[in-house]
């Protein structure tokens, strides 16, 4: 079956398709001739659907998804610069949270933006463990607490557990894991850590404090994943990749941003 198709009533040969697609499946001898797919194409095709993207009139079509399933950019919307530096400075790890639920469909809202993060090859892997339950998310703690036991140099995280405290979550009412099945995704880590990382800076922007569960993507990884997985419902070929606390900020308030140093960097020119 032919994955990529075109109208040519539509199309304008104008090459957008051919500029964008990463693979070089479309190709225009020249610019007299329709765009078309090499042999072999639609076999290597990822359905990025960059060139549905590009294309200006809609005359592409590949694997039954066309331009009426694309989103239209919102041209009155100008993103400066200046505004993403100011996101990116200002995000902070959070961990004081209010004593608030947070709603749902702010989550949806949050991992609906999230899927358009990039992924290797267009694979797609990332998918999302929501517990968005203060008391299941204590309960996870726990299980998180007694892999944690295991390691050394734990004490401390052990004592403020023992007297109640959250040393895993910081009292988060909400914690989203991103996860992907081992047999079938091959740059998970990569995946996860960008999938997060935007989930990460959106959540910034819409004034909620976050700050990534470093130890409970190490104790899901750990030799008690298979409790840890059970606990999720994740199957034994599932991993946790990735991992993010969300909740109201509580008591924090931060009045400038804090210093960082520059970055090494080696300039080849």
């Amino acid at each position: 079956m032919q994955k990529i198709t075109q109208d040519q009533s539509l199309c304008l040969r104008c090459g957008q398709c051919t500029l964008v697609c990463p693979n070089g499946i479309l190709q225009q001898k020249t610019n007299d001739d329709y765009p078309s797919c090499i042999e072999g194409g639609d076999e290597i095709c990822i359905s990025c659907c960059h060139c549905i993207a590009a294309c200006p009139t809609g005359a592409l079509n590949v694997g039954g998804i066309g331009y009426n399933d694309c989103l239209e950019y919102d041209k009155t919307i100008a993103i400066r610069s200046e505004h993403i530096a100011q996101l990116a400075r200002s995000r902070r790890s959070i961990r004081r949270y209010a004593d608030k639920p947070l709603e749902g469909k702010v989550i949806e809202q949050l991992l609906d933006i999230t899927r358009w993060s990039p992924t290797a090859k267009n694979g797609l892997p990332i998918k999302w463990v929501i517990i968005n339950n203060a008391v299941k998310v204590r309960e996870l703690a726990g299980m998180v607490m007694e892999c944690m036991k295991k390691h050394p140099n734990t004490e401390r995280m052990v004592e403020a557990w023992n007297h109640g405290g959250d040393p895993v979550f910081r009292g988060a009412p909400c914690v989203i894991g991103a996860y992907t099945d081992d047999l079938t995704a091959h740059w998970s880590p990569i995946d996860a850590a960008i999938a997060v990382g935007t989930l990460d800076l959106c959540t910034t922007a819409m004034r909620l404090g976050t700050c990534w569960a470093g130890i409970f993507i190490r104790a899901a990884q750990s030799a008690d994943k298979p409790v840890i997985n059970k606990w999720l419902g994740l199957k034994e070929t599932e991993t946790i990749h990735g991992g993010l606390m969300i909740g109201h900020i509580g008591e924090e308030v931060y009045q400038r941003i804090p210093y960082r140093p520059e970055a090494p960097k080696i300039w080849i020119q």
